[in-house]
């Protein structure tokens, strides 16, 4: 009885609230008539977050605002913002105690006003939200943050904009669009930095602001400090330790002399390595002679990009960099384009323009397409990344070029062209990644239509320093087809365009060719575990193995922490493409990767004191450093471990090593002479060979005088120079830029202020480029902000010192999911 009294309750309510056309009638409605549980108001509770209708998985509320935008618009048209299921937190909604869809027990103005809430608080509910602003924070005076934070609010108002002027999309096609991924840096998500929310209603005001920055540049200063106690801290303890050990070991040697085949296996173990390398290359040319390696010929033309990242190198540098890649014979049939990263705007010793300048203005000319994105990716620091872009053809072969506003060094640039092939490959599986929708149909557009490839299968990379032999990517190509191979690197030889006889260059070109035709050649035909692939000529398969998220973002995208130690500072900042490879062949054992010999590139190296040894600074402690990784690592390659636990042995003992020679000619003085003999074979074999390379590596006779000319030099002096580069490079081991390597110019902070405010004031609406939300075509260049980060007038650039000298809260979010691969394919 009282079920049924129930049921007529029921049905007098529904009648009363479709007479009074509260509630649309559920025919006409997409969704289902609801089950009694649903009609039950829904429980509110503060920790569940709102869900909307078509919002990708694991995506925030400000990379999704085009999805409540369409929503709202959904609602507008007439739509019930409640036909799709959705989650809402007390905040957000009207309170549940009062109703607002039925007007029983209501007067008639009561229930207008109620109506009239629960319209605008529907409204509210589905209005876009507006980006939070950049909460980045860069130690500087509260005028620097006060202006930060008003160029964040106008950010906002231009987002807000454009997010209502774009057309409407189908909702299946919105639902599709995969979300932005964020770098995996916990550190860069700062408690101690709050999100400020802008509101076009109410916001703090302007002192508070800035009242507010201050404090967060307060506590931003303290941890740097102590980041930088804790480096230096380290420093001096490692070098203690240094003293000590080898303090002990040469006092030992000396003083017990009668014992020195105690301290032999530490000066013998190089040697002995070195024989066993001798050995094992002799036996492995004969079997490959007696029984090739398999070839794997690919089932199509494997398509090419050239990829060449530039700093502050100079117009010749550069134009013959790119002519040297343009000239390329016996590739004719692949297709390939050209892609060149600026890392910043800084002009080197010596030059009228910055290198993006020469790059924009003086060598690709002949463009297509020209453009600037703001919050074109997020960097490896988590910045929002604002790019100048350029396209089009040099002497026939398609080039894109970037030129980044701020500063963000090597590393940062290898991330955003390898990640964006890789993703690039993938569009059709609608990858997340780290561009903005822009931008990568930006790219894919160049990809598609200027070099027309579907798929690209390699990269070859090089330096704006480096010339390549005319046939040095056929041979890159020729090495990359054995089995499981996915990473190749060329023969880097020293430029003698500049002295054929300096002996500087010779050192290091004897240098080069030792280590290139011992070690490398024995990972290489051996142990196929080449450790170090040279930037300046490389080629690397597109695959997971060498562009995955895993090894490229999450391991080698890591920005190290202010409180990180010295070693993630150090494998951060120096050797990055050896810390790549380190990280993938650590990750992936099963990947392989070789050394062509023939394929060879020439490269500029140091001519004086100081700059040599500010950058074996740099390659010895990213050599060491990872070392210890593969030392460290159970998926290395057995040999590859113990060669490199004899690295960091020699590095560590390299004054005891010299000072035990010394001890062991004396001691072999009173010795017999098959005793002398038996070790000094040791050492000559080696030597031996370093003799015969000269017979079978180089190809001309002006090649093998010049190479056995640095021979003498390098046998004479070589163990005294590794004892000043250890001794400099332990003493500056704090210093985690790249030193007197690469100086820049600083540029008048004022003049680029009143570049960028007469550019403000000219500009105007140009033709949007394909896909483009934001960027406006350019006609004419324009200078980079005056907010960006400026180049530093020292000796430490200004792209690796973010190391310490900065502290990021959580990025921004500063463009929207990325288009569906069906709609890029589809324009």
């Amino acid at each position: 009885m009282g079920y049924a009294t129930d049921r007529r309750s029921q049905s007098r309510l529904s009648a009363a609230m479709d007479q009074d056309g509260l509630v649309q009638n559920t025919k006409d409605s997409r969704t289902q008539p609801l089950a009694q549980d649903d009609l039950q108001p829904p429980r509110f509770t503060a920790n569940r977050q709102y869900i909307a209708p078509g919002r990708p998985a694991k995506a925030s509320q400000w990379e999704c605002e085009e999805l409540d935008a369409s929503s709202s618009r959904r609602q507008a048209s007439g739509g019930n913002p409640f036909e799709d299921y959705e989650e809402s937190s007390e905040g957000t909604q009207p309170s549940a105690t009062v109703s607002t869809r039925t007007s029983i027990g209501q007067t008639p103005d009561t229930a207008d006003v109620f109506q009239a809430h629960a319209a605008s608080s529907h409204r509210d509910y589905f209005k876009p939200r507006s980006p939070p602003a950049r909460d980045v924070q860069r130690p500087g005076s509260s005028a620097s943050n006060a202006r930060r934070l008003g160029r964040a609010s106008r950010f906002s108002d231009e987002r807000s904009s454009s997010v209502s002027s774009r057309p409407e999309s189908s909702e299946a096609a919105v639902a599709a669009e995969p979300a932005i991924t964020a770098l995996p840096q916990a550190h860069l998500q700062s408690s101690t930095q709050p999100t400020q929310q802008t509101d076009a209603t109410s916001g703090p005001s302007s002192a508070a602001a800035i009242k507010e920055a201050s404090d967060v540049q307060r506590a931003t200063d303290k941890i740097i400090q102590r980041g930088k106690r804790k480096i230096t801290f380290q420093k001096y303890l490692f070098t203690f330790g240094l003293i000590c050990l080898n303090t002990l070991f040469i006092f030992s040697s000396w003083y017990w002399s009668r014992y020195y085949y105690v301290y032999l296996p530490f000066i013998m173990f190089p040697l002995a390595l070195n024989c066993t390398m001798i050995v094992s290359l002799m036996v492995f040319k004969l079997r490959n002679v007696v029984r090739p390696e398999r070839i794997i010929e690919p089932d199509h033309t494997e398509d090419l990009v050239y990829i060449m990242p530039c700093y502050n190198e100079t117009f010749e540098e550069c134009s013959h960099s790119i002519d040297s890649l343009v000239d390329q014979v016996g590739i004719e049939h692949h297709k390939r384009g050209i892609m060149v990263v600026c890392d910043g705007r800084v002009r080197g010793p010596g030059m009228e323009k910055t290198t993006g300048d020469y790059l924009l203005e003086d060598i690709f000319v002949d463009r297509t397409h020209h453009e600037r994105i703001r919050g074109a990716y997020r960097g490896w620091n988590g910045m929002s990344i604002d790019i100048e872009v350029s396209r089009g053809h040099y002497k026939g072969v398609p080039y894109y070029c970037i030129v980044k506003e701020q500063n963000q060094g090597k590393r940062d640039s290898l991330i955003v062209i390898r990640s964006f092939l890789h993703k690039f490959n993938q569009r059709r599986d609608s990858p997340s990644h780290i561009f903005s929708p822009e931008f990568f149909h930006s790219m894919t557009s160049w990809l598609t239509e200027s070099v027309q490839v579907d798929q690209v299968d390699h990269l070859v990379g090089m330096d704006a320093d480096t010339i390549f032999d005319k046939h040095c990517v056929a041979q890159l190509l020729k090495e990359s087809k054995y089995p499981n191979t996915v990473g190749v690197c060329g023969f880097v030889a020293v430029d003698f365009s500049g002295g054929n006889w300096n002996i500087w260059r010779l050192y290091q070109n004897a240098e080069y060719t030792i280590a290139q035709c011992l070690r490398r050649l024995h990972q290489s035909m051996v142990t196929k575990k080449v450790s170090c692939l040279p930037g300046c000529c490389q080629l690397l398969k597109i695959c997971e193995y060498t562009c995955g998220d895993k090894v490229l973002v999450e391991l080698f995208g890591y920005h190290p922490a202010p409180m990180d130690g010295m070693l993630k500072q150090v494998r951060a900042t120096a050797s990055e493409d050896r810390n790549h490879v380190c990280l993938m062949l650590t990750t992936h054992p099963e990947a392989q990767t070789r050394q062509a010999l023939r394929a060879h590139a020439y490269t500029d190296v140091p001519k004086t004191w100081s700059v040599f040894l500010s950058q074996r600074r740099r390659w010895t402690l990213g050599a060491t450093s990872n070392d210890l990784l593969l030392l460290l690592s159970r998926h290395c390659q057995w040999f590859e471990r113990i060669l490199a636990l004899c690295n960091v042995l020699v590095w560590c003992l390299c004054a005891f090593i010299v000072a035990a020679i010394g001890c062991m000619i004396v001691a072999f003085m009173s010795q017999p002479w098959w005793i002398i003999m038996a070790f000094a074979s040791v050492m000559i074999i080696p030597l031996l060979y370093y003799i015969m390379i000269a017979v079978w590596h180089p190809r001309t006779m002006r090649e093998r005088v010049q190479y056995l000319a640095g021979l003498a030099v390098f046998v004479i002096c070589g163990p005294f120079l590794n004892i000043f580069v250890m001794l400099f490079a332990v003493r500056n081991m704090d210093s985690f830029g790249w030193g007197k390597t690469r100086l820049v110019v600083a540029e008048e902070v004022k003049e680029k202020m009143a570049a960028d405010s007469n550019d403000t004031q000219n500009s105007h609406p140009g033709p949007r480029s394909l896909g483009a939300s934001t960027g406006n075509a350019l006609n004419e260049k324009k200078t980079a902000p005056a907010d960006a980060p400026q180049p530093l007038l020292t000796d430490r650039p200004h792209d690796e010192e973010a190391a310490l000298d900065t502290l990021f809260a959580r990025p921004q979010a500063a463009h929207a999911p990325v288009a569906s691969p069906a709609s890029v394919a589809a324009r």
